[in-house]
């Protein structure tokens, strides 16, 4: 199931909250918080449970959000307001524009960057978020000392963040050899970050610090009598000790649960059950119960237990994307289809995207084959106030057939286009799902004029080749990108 991608929106934003902050210049921070702390800021916040977490554990420090997702701040402040949290200030807009006016040089102690999006084409590089100048500025606005957190679940991105960031000479990377580290038990776990812990997809994770001049290289530490000690154990008593340690360094539901599957592939069912009732007591969330309960009924083979957890994950959804999941669960290990259609309903009526919508009726078809359900979840899509029209006719097309209903979906994307790029993905799918060439080729004209930069051009003449076939096309376009 995929996630929304996202785009800053020069569209004016304000909510009447005392926490949500809409200023042309920079505020008088010690007034807004009532202290002379410096501020911690968080780039991107998404739903906001990182920024709650952090404000809660630590409510004598200040915190800034700043996002462009106007859903994702209302919830946010939402829950702000519920949980009487003083320490949390909230922004709307680009951070490359709003960063430069909300804070002077040296006003940042902390900055954290939680999965910014990797935009993964290349033809959308240009949209990712962090770019040379954008280290450039945090860096400028971080205090001496001051520490800069990221973390990406894709690879590539990660090798360019850490390239970027380690030409700044001002900022010292933290890990001793690769440059990433690979857990960060200190700072907590946001929702996204543990879906793909969950999926057992790998994170990159980064830290910088901010030094008064040339960054060093830090040494490696060992812990040589730990060394010395574990090669005098056998392999069993190894892993005891591992998984010992692993269980006294857990700090969420998501530590124990990983831990508990380990140690129940290990062969030791007994303490897998305590570990597994560790996670359960610290579950913060649907997603922490929902993957217990797998692991509970496919490592266990316990049902019963796996049926508690999912009704407790029930009563925690709080998104249609948590109720297609867990209906999906269920499904899978209860083959309880009574239950999943009810779920499903739930988050029928629950949708925040169209993106959540084309999952769900991806789910229904493939769970009960309702291809009259499955349509009328597309038909709500194309309905809400901000529909992705090209994400939803390949939907439409690829999973109903409709190439009608397609063709009126995609009339639809391309007066919502806002650039070569999504041009380029318009007139592909034009090609690849319609086989209409004459359509394509008046988009990709399109293109052409809106092409700014010498990725456009690349990317352009790229697609002319390999999509339309049109190598003359192709070499003209390419003598058109700027040197």
């Amino acid at each position: 199931m995929g996630l929304l991608t996202a785009r800053p929106s020069s569209a004016k934003f304000v909510v009447e909250d005392p926490c949500f902050l809409d200023v042309g210049e920079h505020p008088d921070w010690q007034r807004q918080f009532g202290n002379s702390q410096l501020v911690k800021l968080e780039i991107g916040f998404g739903m906001g449970d990182f920024l709650i977490e952090m404000a809660a554990r630590e409510p004598h420090s200040n915190f800034v959000g700043i996002d462009f997702s106007q859903n994702g701040i209302l919830k946010l402040l939402g829950r702000i307001k519920s949980l009487h949290l003083n320490n949390i200030r909230i922004v709307y807009g680009d951070v490359r524009e709003k960063i430069p006016l909300l804070f002077h040089d040296g006003e940042l102690e902390t900055v954290y960057i939680n999965f910014p999006d990797p935009w993964p084409r290349k033809r959308h590089f240009k949209r990712r978020l962090i770019k040379p100048a954008l280290v450039k500025l945090v860096t400028q606005k971080l205090a001496l000392q001051g520490h800069v957190y990221l973390a990406t679940d894709s690879e590539t991105y990660a090798h360019e963040i850490l390239e970027y960031f380690n030409a700044e000479p001002l900022l010292q990377n933290k890990s001793q050899e690769s440059g990433f580290l690979f857990r960060r038990d200190h700072l907590p776990k946001t929702k996204y970050e543990k879906s793909f812990i969950y999926a057992g997809d790998k994170i990159h994770y980064l830290e910088y610090s901010r030094l008064a001049g040339q960054a060093n290289t830090p040494k490696q530490e060992t812990n040589e009598s730990e060394a010395t000690d574990e090669i005098a154990l056998s392999h069993d008593e190894m892993l005891i000790k591992k998984f010992e340690r692993a269980e006294t360094q857990a700090q969420d539901a998501c530590d124990f649960k990983q831990l508990g599957d380990q140690i129940a592939h290990a062969g030791d069912q007994q303490w897998a059950e305590k570990v597994y009732k560790k996670a359960e007591d610290k579950a913060e969330d649907c997603l922490d119960l929902n993957w217990l309960a797998y692991s509970v009924s496919e490592t266990l083979g316990d049902k019963d237990w796996a049926k508690k957890l999912y009704k407790k994950a029930e009563d925690k959804a709080e998104s249609s994307l948590d109720l297609n999941w867990l209906a999906f669960s269920v499904t899978e290990t209860l083959g309880d289809k009574d239950w999943a259609k009810k779920l499903y309903k739930k988050a029928e009526n629950n949708p925040q995207n169209v993106r959540e919508l084309c999952d769900l009726a991806d789910s229904i078809s493939e769970t009960f084959g309702d291809k009259e359900w499955q349509t009328r979840v597309y038909k709500k899509a194309e309905g809400m106030e901000h529909s992705d029209f090209f994400e939803l006719a390949d939907s439409v097309c690829v999973k109903l057939g409709d190439k009608k209903w397609a063709r009126e979906l995609y009339k639809k994307a391309e007066g919502m286009a806002e650039d070569c790029s999504d041009l380029l993905s318009l007139a592909e799918s034009l090609v690849e799902k319609l086989g209409d060439m004459e359509w394509a080729k008046k988009i990709y004209l399109k293109a052409e004029n809106q092409a700014q930069d010498s990725n456009d051009f690349c990317c352009l003449a790229e697609s002319l080749s390999e999509t339309l076939g049109d190598k003359e096309w192709a070499n003209k376009v390419s003598q058109k990108r700027p040197s």
